[in-house]
């Protein structure tokens, strides 16, 4: 819980302290071991994050389905777009911010058609969405990686 608490302040450093140590403490609970992949995956370690996640996903088989979307934003993050959109296509009532990564993805492998249509779906949800204030909520601690976001929203399509 103080992993989360720190992740949501944007006290990365704090979160990560925090998640090594619910670690030590159940190395084997699926939503503890999820969480520290997603973890690394703000802290722009990805391919580490993916690992995490899928070692989650293993552990526990009927993992809840917000784990397809702590898998899809970190396969995102690595740039591995196609893995990214199967991920989160697994996630059966998707909301404006699973669509936003969809779109984002989309236009990163150059599917206008699909990425546009994304986009229209995320406007059609929440009219309201900006690119800047979605990033806002998001916890990158190297800009590049919010960077290498903004700029695969923009490309779909979506509101500045």
């Amino acid at each position: 819980i103080l992993a989360a608490l720190n992740l949501a302040f944007n006290r990365l450093d704090k979160a990560l302290y925090h998640q090594e140590r619910a670690l030590e403490l159940s190395p084997n609970y699926d939503l503890v071991v999820v969480q520290h992949g997603e973890v690394l995956t703000w802290l722009g370690r990805p391919a580490e994050g993916i690992e995490w996640i899928r070692k989650a996903m293993r552990i526990n088989p009927y993992h809840p389905e917000r784990f397809w979307n702590h898998l899809g934003r970190a396969q995102f993050v690595a740039r591995a777009y196609g893995n990214a959109i199967q991920s989160f296509a697994r996630i059966t009532k998707p909301d404006h911010t699973h669509f936003a990564f969809l779109a984002a993805a989309s236009a990163q492998m150059g599917d206008a058609s699909a990425a546009s249509g994304y986009a229209r779906e995320v406007t059609n949800r929440a009219p309201e969405f900006t690119v800047g204030a979605y990033l806002a909520t998001l916890h990158y601690r190297n800009e590049s990686d919010r960077e290498h976001h903004r700029e695969a929203l923009l490309k779909a399509g979506l509101p500045a």
